[in-house]
């Protein structure tokens, strides 16, 4: 049966200067190597790194998932240029044409893929046995997640269609860019399809039979440092816990549902 790794860790984390977009990188180990989203060019050598940890390079990894085309899940790509690349078709064309103000797409992503072997993904779509793409539209058009059957149980990858453990909770993902009937639709099927999560900015967690969370892996820690001129310069750092999360609902999301 499939077996789940964690490759790096999603969190949510930003600072008044830029998005740091700490998407969770997932492996998974069966009859094939499949890597689920890629991150961003800001964490390259993290996800090098982790990967030779484990002892795979690119090239041991046949296929990757995109979840969804975000810039903080799909910079990477070129990383891994000898595999299949799986991603649903409305992605693909949403990026040629994001919404006015979305800042999550870019606009050059199709042509990253370019001269890649790309397989459209659709629902119930096998990748190996135990691993079926879900469909789950909303925080992005073609938003797919994956079902995998685990030793310990099934247990879905839900990137950013399932963002974090708060999101059972709000009934929505923590951003919604696309449609907001489909993203609490997306939710519900996600919740209702297992009880170990892979959220797309939360560490991996399960829920109780009582609905309470339990994380699956130790909390995210991120080191700051920073360079400045010798004369002159200071370093300031705040930290702070979180509020409670509300959802951010993008304006053309709050259209009429879309087919």
């Amino acid at each position: 049966m499939p077996q789940i790794e964690l490759v790096l860790a999603g969190g949510n984390v930003n600072t008044d200067q830029c998005k740091l977009g700490l998407c969770t990188v997932v492996l998974i180990r069966g009859e094939k190597n499949i890597l689920v989203d890629v991150a961003h060019f800001g964490r390259r050598q993290l996800l090098l790194q982790e990967l030779e940890k484990k002892g795979l390079k690119p090239g041991d990894i046949e296929t990757v998932v995109l979840t969804h085309c975000h810039w903080d899940h799909a910079q990477n790509v070129d990383l891994f240029p000898n595999a299949e690349f799986v991603i649903h078709p409305k992605e693909v064309e949403y990026s040629r044409k994001p919404n006015t103000g979305e800042w999550a797409t870019a606009h050059y992503f199709a042509r990253m893929l370019e001269g890649l072997k790309v397989t459209d993904a659709r629902e119930g779509l096998s990748l190996m046995p135990g691993v079926v793409v879900m469909e789950t539209p909303g925080h992005s058009p073609g938003h797919i997640s994956l079902v995998v059957d685990t030793p310990q149980g099934k247990a879905v990858i839900a990137g950013d269609a399932f963002s974090d453990a708060d999101a059972p909770r709000r009934g929505l993902p923590f951003l919604v860019f696309w449609d907001e009937a489909q993203a609490r639709e997306s939710v519900k099927r996600i919740a209702s399809a297992a009880s170990v999560f892979y959220p797309g900015h939360d560490r991996p967690f399960r829920v109780k039979p009582d609905g309470n969370v339990e994380y699956l892996t130790p909390p995210l820690t991120v080191q700051l440092s920073a360079i400045f001129e010798s004369h002159g310069s200071t370093f300031g750092l705040t930290l702070g816990l979180d509020t409670p999360r509300t959802s951010e609902i993008h304006p053309a999301a709050k259209r009429a549902p879309r087919g």
